[in-house]
């Protein structure tokens, strides 16, 4: 597992290094990671709960 994560964290500050004008560290990768990672956590939550259910419809939704 940690290989994998070690590799996870050299892909991505090899890939924001190139878009970077400051010196990016490990510890800025393992930064950029998390948040991603929460920021799609965040667009998944938001997308379950904008799903219409049975019991609940949006405002002026229409009845298929």
């Amino acid at each position: 597992m940690r290989k994998i994560e070690n590799q996870l964290i050299d892909r991505t500050l090899e890939f924001w290094q190139a878009r970077s004008s400051q010196t990016l560290t490990r510890e800025d990768a393992r930064e950029i990671i998390e948040n991603v990672t929460g920021f799609f956590q965040i667009l998944q939550k938001w997308e379950v709960a904008d799903q219409p259910t049975a019991t609940h419809k949006r405002p002026f939704e229409e009845e298929v």
